[in-house]
C-alpha cells in the first residue's frame, strides 16, 4: 500500500497567542494569578512608566496609577508613554492609561490625577503598592496610610542615584517600613519644610532636577516589576502558610542595589528601628 502522506502540524497558534512565552516562563497557574491581580503604583513619571510598561506585557490585571502631575517637556527623555503634545497639557497618569492600553489591551488602567494623600480610599484595596516618586514627604504619607490599613499591604519602593538604583522590598511591620532608616530630625525638617511651602505663598522650590537618562530608570523599573510579579504570584499562598513559592521567593525586608558604574549588585537586610519616627509602625509591632 502507498503510504500516507504525514499530517501537517499547523504550530502557529503559539505566536498568536500574546502570553504564550510568559506562559511559558511562569505556568499557567500563575499568570492566572497575574492576570487577577491589582496593584498599586505611585508616581507616573519615568519609574512609573516602566513598572506599567513591564507590568502591562506581563498581563497583569489592573495597576491603580496615582500621580498629580502633568507632562513636561523634560520628561520626554526617559518615559515611553509621554508625546511631545503632551507638555502642560496631558496628566501624566492619562497619558499612560490612554499608551499602555494600546499595547497590553488586557490591562486595566484607573488613572487618579491627584496626590496620593487626596486619592479616593479605594486605591488601597490592592494587592501590591509599588512607589516611583522622587519625593519624600509623599513617601512619609503614603508609608503612614499603609501602616493604617487593616494589614498593610506589601510596598516596593524604587530610587536612583547619578549610577545606581535601588529597590526596597517591604512587608511591615514583619519588616521595616519605609521610613524606619530615617532620623527623626529628617522626618521634623521635611514636615517643617512642607508646612512652610504650604503656608507661604512666595515659597519658591529651587532644589535643581536631579539628572538623570533613560536606561537607569530602565533598570530600576524592571527590577521592581520583577520583585511584583514574584509577590503577586505567590502573595495569597503566603499569607495562608507563611511560605514562597520555591523559586519565586520575593526580597522582602532587603534592599536590591545596582551600581551601574562597576557593575556590581549587592542586597542586604534593612533592619527594623525599634524607635522607627512613625508611631504606626511601632505601634504595629505590639
Amino acid at each position: 500500500m502507498p503510504e500516507e502522506p504525514p499530517t501537517r502540524v499547523d504550530l502557529g497558534f503559539f505566536e498568536r497567542d500574546r502570553h504564550d512565552r510568559t506562559r511559558r516562563w511562569l505556568g499557567t497557574d500563575n499568570l492566572v494569578r497575574i492576570q487577577n491581580a491589582t496593584v498599586l503604583m505611585v508616581g507616573a513619571g519615568a519609574v512609573g512608566n516602566e513598572v506599567c510598561k513591564n507590568l502591562g506585557l506581563l498581563g497583569i490585571g489592573k495597576i491603580l496609577l496615582v500621580d498629580p502631575d502633568k507632562v513636561a517637556a523634560s520628561n520626554l527623555n526617559r518615559c515611553v508613554f509621554f508625546r511631545p503634545g503632551d507638555h502642560d497639557v496631558k496628566f501624566k497618569v492619562d497619558a499612560v492609561a490612554e499608551r499602555l492600553g494600546e499595547l497590553a489591551t488586557d490591562t486595566i488602567v484607573e488613572p487618579y490625577p491627584v496626590p496620593i494623600q487626596e486619592a479616593k480610599e479605594k486605591v488601597w484595596d490592592v494587592d501590591l503598592v509599588l512607589v516611583g516618586v522622587d519625593n519624600h514627604y509623599a513617601r512619609y504619607l503614603l508609608n503612614a496610610k499603609n501602616l493604617s490599613l487593616q494589614p498593610p499591604r506589601p510596598v516596593i519602593n524604587g530610587a536612583m542615584g547619578l549610577d545606581f538604583v535601588s529597590v526596597e522590598v517591604l512587608t511591615p511591620p514583619d519588616t521595616a517600613c519605609m521610613v524606619c532608616s530615617w532620623s527623626k530630625e529628617f522626618v521634623d525638617r521635611l514636615v517643617a519644610e512642607q508646612v512652610r511651602a504650604s503656608c507661604d505663598p512666595f515659597f519658591v522650590d529651587t532644589l535643581p532636577k536631579f539628572p538623570m537618562i533613560s536606561f537607569i530608570t530602565s533598570v530600576v523599573g524592571a527590577i521592581m516589576a520583577w520583585e511584583a510579579t514574584k509577590v503577586v504570584v505567590g502573595l495569597e499562598e503566603w499569607r495562608q502558610t507563611n511560605h514562597w513559592r520555591e523559586g519565586l521567593e520575593p526580597a522582602f525586608g532587603r534592599f536590591i542595589k545596582y551600581d551601574l558604574r562597576h557593575h556590581q549588585s549587592t542586597s542586604g537586610p534593612i533592619m527594623r528601628n525599634p524607635r522607627c519616627s512613625e508611631a504606626f509602625c511601632r505601634s504595629k509591632r505590639k
